[in-house]
C-alpha cells in the first residue's frame, strides 16, 4: 500500500535538495506539539509501578466493532513496523520516527499503516488514545516513538510493557497480534476509570506470578481479525452466580454497550477461567501455571481438555487489589 503522504514527502525532499544548497525547512510547531502531547499525557495515567502493575482506563478501542477488526483501519493484512513507510524506516534519508529529531529536517513523523495520521489510529482523538495504549503494550519502558497525528502536531508515545518490541520497525506476526490484543483488552475500562491492575503471562516480558491478591480475568484473542476474536474468562475471585454480570464484563463492555449492557460489545465472556468442582463439565476455559493462564479456549464446548475448538496461546491474566470498577 502506498500512503498518500509519500508523494508529498518525496516532493518536499526534491524541492529542498535540488539546488544543492538550501537548508531543510523545519515542520515542527512547538505550540501545536505541546497541545497535542497534553492530550496524549491524559491517556497515560500513572506509569508502571514495578514493571507488572499498571492502570487501565481505555474506554473503547477505536474502530473496533463486533464486525470489524483493527486491520480495517487501513486494509492491511500484514502489519508493517509502527514507524515505517511501506515497510521502510527511512524515506530519502529522513527517518520516520522523530524521537530526538526535527520534522522536515531529519525525520518525517509520518508512518503509514496502523499509525497513519490519514487512515490509521492517528487520524482521530479516539484513535490516538488507542495508539497510546498500543505502544504501551508493544514497546519497553525505555523506548518510545514520536509521530504526527491528524492535526500535524508531533506526539511522543511511550512504551511500557515491552510485549512486542520488534514491531517498532518489523512485521507484527500472529504471536505479536495476539499479545497486543490481550494487552489492549486488559487495559480496557468502559467507564474510563484508571484502575490499578497487575498483568501476568509466563511467556511474555511481564512474567508470571502476581502480588495483587484477586484474580480478575484472562484476556485472549486477536483484535486484528475481521470480525475480531475477543474473549475473556472470569477469574476465580470475580465469579458471580445467576444473571448478574461479572465485574470484568462490566468494565470490558461498558464503553460499547447501551444502558442495559446488551449491545455491540465485541468482547465475549466465555465463563469461568478456572476448574470449579460444582460444574466440572462447563467451567474449564484455561490452563494455569504460576498463577497465569498459559492456554485458553474460546467457547463453551463441554468436556475437560481442549477439543477441536480454537485454542489461544497468548493470554494475559489480570489481578486486582480490590473489586472496584
Amino acid at each position: 500500500m502506498v500512503a498518500k503522504t509519500k508523494g508529498r514527502l518525496a516532493a518536499l525532499v526534491v524541492a529542498v535538495w535540488a539546488t544543492g544548497c538550501a537548508a531543510p525547512e523545519s515542520q515542527d510547531d512547538p505550540v501545536l506539539n505541546e497541545s497535542r502531547q497534553a492530550l496524549v499525557d491524559t491517556f497515560n495515567g500513572l506509569k508502571t509501578i514495578n514493571g507488572l502493575t499498571t492502570l487501565n482506563g481505555l474506554r473503547t478501542l477505536n474502530g473496533l466493532t463486533t464486525e470489524n477488526g483493527l486491520r480495517t483501519l487501513n486494509g492491511l493484512r500484514t502489519l508493517n513496523g509502527l514507524v515505517t513507510l511501506n515497510g521502510l524506516r527511512t524515506l530519502n534519508g529522513l527517518t520516520v520516527d522523530c524521537s530526538g529529531k526535527t520534522a522536515g529536517v531529519n525525520c518525517t513523523g509520518e508512518p503509514d499503516g496502523l499509525l497513519s495520521a490519514a487512515t490509521g489510529l492517528m487520524s482521530s482523538d479516539g484513535g490516538v488514545q488507542t495508539a497510546t495504549y498500543l505502544v504501551r503494550c508493544a514497546l519497553a519502558s525505555n523506548d518510545q516513538i514520536r509521530v504526527k497525528d491528524y492535526t500535524g502536531g508531533l506526539v511522543t508515545l511511550n512504551g511500557e510493557l515491552g510485549l512486542t518490541p520488534n514491531w517498532k520497525t518489523g512485521q507484527c506476526d500472529t504471536t505479536c497480534e495476539e499479545r497486543i490484543s490481550a494487552c489492549l483488552m486488559a487495559f480496557t475500562n468502559g467507564l474510563g476509570h484508571h484502575i490499578p491492575i497487575e498483568m501476568s503471562a509466563n511467556n511474555m516480558s511481564i512474567g508470571g506470578g502476581h502480588t495483587y491478591p484477586l484474580q480478575e480475568a484472562a484476556f485472549y484473542g486477536n483484535l486484528f481479525n475481521d470480525p475480531p476474536d475477543a474473549f475473556f474468562c472470569v477469574g476465580k475471585d470475580f465469579v458471580t452466580s445467576g444473571p448478574t454480570r461479572s465485574q470484568p464484563e462490566v468494565r470490558a463492555c461498558s464503553g460499547y454497550s447501551d444502558a442495559d449492557g446488551s449491545q455491540n460489545c465485541p468482547y465475549v465472556n466465555v465463563g469461568s477461567c478456572n476448574l470449579e468442582l460444582r460444574n466440572i463439565q462447563t467451567s474449564f476455559k484455561c490452563l494455569f501455571w504460576n498463577d497465569a493462564a498459559t492456554v485458553c479456549k474460546d467457547d463453551s464446548v463441554r468436556g475437560i481438555g481442549f477439543p477441536t475448538n480454537k485454542v489461544w496461546y497468548n493470554p494475559i491474566t489480570t489481578y486486582r487489589l480490590d473489586r472496584s470498577l
